[in-house]
């Protein structure tokens, strides 16, 4: 039996059985322990909490702001498991430690042989031939400075631009790597078994401003080119990036993704549209065929700007 389907019985034994359950995302909802105590009940019956195995994190969309019940899986059996079902997580590759369980995963560090394009050597082939990929796309060297961003020569990512991710305080927490020599596949992303999950990462946090308006984006291309940006590195929101903002936003969110992700984007905003976020929520719509790193690429900063102030609100039958 995998570690995943001995973590989902490790799951039943706490919560019950699931209410609702996609096994092809390993997703589960079951009975919130906390809704149910509140209530004075054994069980509310609506499922609130839900658990995904493979990004290995749970939230109550109930209680989750209130009573912080969300994050990770190890986090939740500590809170509502007994000492010996946290103690059994050690089994299935957890790390256990006196006041917390964690879990094991190594620390991350950039790639052997990264080389930065503000140290490296701009005369050489190497560098040359990186930044002309860097170039086409209206990357100046100012984005590429300010975001430490660079390329490897040789080994598992090699013939790869580096874009790094660091955390509020200054810590690497992530990286995304982009070939710029053709090969495949265009993205590689450090092993989420080994290394922290993207899903439980703000993507280059430090240099994010809560008290303003902050962009939501698909990828790091559009995000090293706006300002202010966080990148969902995909189309779909995390639950630790939407609990982030709920809790940390104080000016607007603006919901900006490529122009073939409308529905996406229009789900996304009915979404987060909610609670204290609600009238917060503003989108802008691209033209058939662009993303805002292609406005960078075509117009340059200028034309990102004017995309900038072109955001709105959706009226309520528009989504």
């Amino acid at each position: 039996m995998d570690k995943h389907k001995l973590l989902l019985v490790l799951m039943k034994e706490i919560l019950g059985e699931p209410l609702k359950y996609n096994n092809t995302r390993e997703q589960y909802s079951f009975n919130c322990p906390t809704c149910a105590a509140e209530k004075g009940v054994e069980a509310d019956g609506k499922g609130n909490l839900e658990v995904n195995l493979q990004k290995g994190v749970y939230h109550c969309w109930s209680c989750g702001e209130t009573h912080g019940t969300h994050g990770s899986i190890p986090k939740m059996v500590k809170f509502f498991g007994t000492e010996k079902q946290v103690k059994r997580l050690g089994v299935l590759g957890f790390r256990i430690k006196k006041d917390k369980v964690e879990l094991d995963i190594d620390k991350i560090e950039l790639p052997e042989g990264f080389k930065s394009f503000k140290e490296g050597n701009p005369k050489s082939i190497e560098y040359r031939q990186a930044w002309n990929y860097l170039s086409r796309r209206g990357v100046t060297k100012d984005i590429a400075f300010k975001h430490n961003m660079g390329y490897v020569l040789k080994g598992e990512y090699g013939g790869r631009i580096i874009i790094p991710s660091y955390d509020k305080d200054d810590e690497l927490n992530y990286f995304v790597s982009r070939t710029y020599t053709n090969q495949k596949p265009k993205y590689k992303n450090p092993d989420s078994q080994k290394f922290t999950p993207k899903e439980e990462i703000i993507f280059n946090e430090k240099f994010i401003n809560w008290d303003g308006t902050v962009y939501l984006v698909e990828g790091p291309f559009d995000h090293i080119v706006l300002h202010n940006s966080i990148p969902m590195l995909g189309k779909s929101i995390s639950p630790k990036l939407q609990m982030e903002i709920l809790e940390k936003l104080k000016g607007d969110l603006v919901i900006l993704l490529d122009a073939d992700a409308w529905n996406d984007l229009k789900r996304l905003y009915a979404k987060l549209n909610v609670g204290k976020l609600h009238g917060k929520i503003k989108v802008i719509k691209l033209n058939e065929g662009f993303d805002i790193s292609k406005i960078q690429e075509l117009l340059g900063r200028q034309g990102v700007v004017d995309v900038m102030r072109s955001s709105y609100k959706l009226k309520e039958y528009e989504y």
